[in-house]
């Protein structure tokens, strides 16, 4: 029997029981998770993890940080790299070396005999091709969300197979969207990849300059969760999507939630470990409201130049947008023309170059979607957001140069 056998063939799919389901529910576009139990499991989970860490945040440095993102794959065994109980208490938070190069060498030949992995580029590859469980999901929110990152007919037509699959793993990871929503298996990816990242550095195969440009992309994403309880339900929940999309039926998923669990409370229970709070916040030209991975891409269709120009107002100060206009776009870039405000700023403010900067157009329906409906009027348009909180056109005056 198919892994989608096991599940589309249920003769009715019950409604989410819980409360924040039903509520998140309404205005979804084809929302239909499975209940497979699992999702009760995971809050349970939650509030037992919650329960264990009181700390919240704590500052650290970049290495810590690091090997505090791989500390799922630091309680594994892996050949050549000293494990839990021959390290010191500062294992949790030290980025390993192999001892020997006898050891380095168990280590590569691991990584090449079950990843394929024997270089930087393979590292790459691996990771960018198996563990993108993040991706998947980003990929069923955007339908059940309706923004729709392709056509389900397009795909059927092609791959009727692939089309069943799609929406079989949509409709089991719709019972979690209630509890990691935006986040995600974002967790998952993460940790499996920086502790690939961790083991090759250990042996050799990554140089510390590569270690850093690779894990650079992690520590940013990792910035979308408040703490390492958040960070540990994501990374649940990708797991047990991850075993689902092996072929796992329900029993083996529990059995693997089990094991998960206990993980996650190892770290939890350790002040060395997630127990101490630490967390790392990368530095960043300014404080932005939001980081790249809270970001949700609400422009698929769009044609033609996507950039802009947005002051501080919005994307510092997190104003919504109370005055924007589209003028002729700067020739030779790639400039959309449109130009926000939130209507607050000053005439001092706004010439300040310092205040205003170049965007993505989505970047911008990030912090403010009600723009999206104004996006493709003319060249030579204004709009003003009155008191009832509408957008409503005005007359556009050309700025002086």
């Amino acid at each position: 029997m198919g892994i989608f056998d096991r599940f589309h063939k249920q003769d009715k799919v019950p409604e989410p029981q819980e409360k924040a389901a039903a509520a998140l529910e309404q205005g979804l576009v084809d929302f239909h998770p499975y209940d497979t139990g699992l999702a009760e499991s995971v809050r349970a989970l939650e509030k037992e993890l919650r329960a264990l860490n009181t700390n919240g945040r704590r500052s650290c440095d970049r290495d810590k940080f690091m090997a505090l993102l791989a500390g799922i794959a630091a309680l594994r065994k892996t050949p050549g790299i000293p494990g839990p109980g021959e390290s010191g208490p500062n294992y949790f938070i030290t980025l390993p070396k192999c001892a020997s190069p006898e050891a380095e060498g168990e280590c590569r030949a691991h990584l090449k005999q079950v990843f394929g992995i024997t270089d930087k580029e393979s590292m790459l590859a691996f990771c960018n091709r198996e563990l993108r469980c993040h991706n998947n999901y980003l990929d069923f929110e955007g339908f059940w969300e309706g923004r729709p990152p392709f056509s389900l007919e397009e795909l059927g037509q092609k791959n009727k197979g692939a089309l069943e699959f799609f929406q079989v793993a949509r409709d089991f990871s719709a019972q979690f969207y209630p509890i990691v929503g935006h986040k995600g298996y974002l967790a998952w990816d993460i940790s499996e990849c920086v502790g690939h990242l961790r083991a090759g550095y250990a042996c050799g195969l990554l140089t510390r300059e590569e270690l850093d440009e690779m894990a650079e992309h992690w520590i940013v994403q990792a910035q979308i969760f408040q703490d390492w309880t958040d960070f540990a339900v994501s990374l649940v929940c990708g797991e047990l999507y991850w075993d689902f999309r092996q072929g796992a039926k329900v029993p083996e998923l529990n059995q693997g939630l089990e094991l998960w669990s206990r993980l996650t409370h190892t770290l939890l229970n350790d002040g060395a470990a997630w127990a101490s709070g630490l967390w790392y916040v990368p530095p960043r030209k300014k404080e932005y409201k939001l980081w790249a991975p809270e970001m949700k891409d609400y422009l698929l269709n769009w044609e033609g130049p996507r950039g802009c120009f947005a002051t501080d107002h919005i994307t510092v100060l997190g104003k919504k947008v109370g005055w924007c206009y589209r003028e002729e776009p700067s020739e030779g870039r790639p400039d959309s023309g449109w130009r926000f405000f939130s209507g607050e700023e000053s005439e001092e403010y706004v010439n300040d170059v310092a205040h205003t900067e170049v965007y993505d157009l989505n970047t911008i329906c990030n912090y403010d979607p009600d723009i999206l409906p104004l996006l493709k009027a003319p060249v030579g348009t204004a709009y003003i957001r009155d008191k009832d909180g509408k957008f409503h056109a005005e007359a556009y005056q050309p700025p002086e140069e």
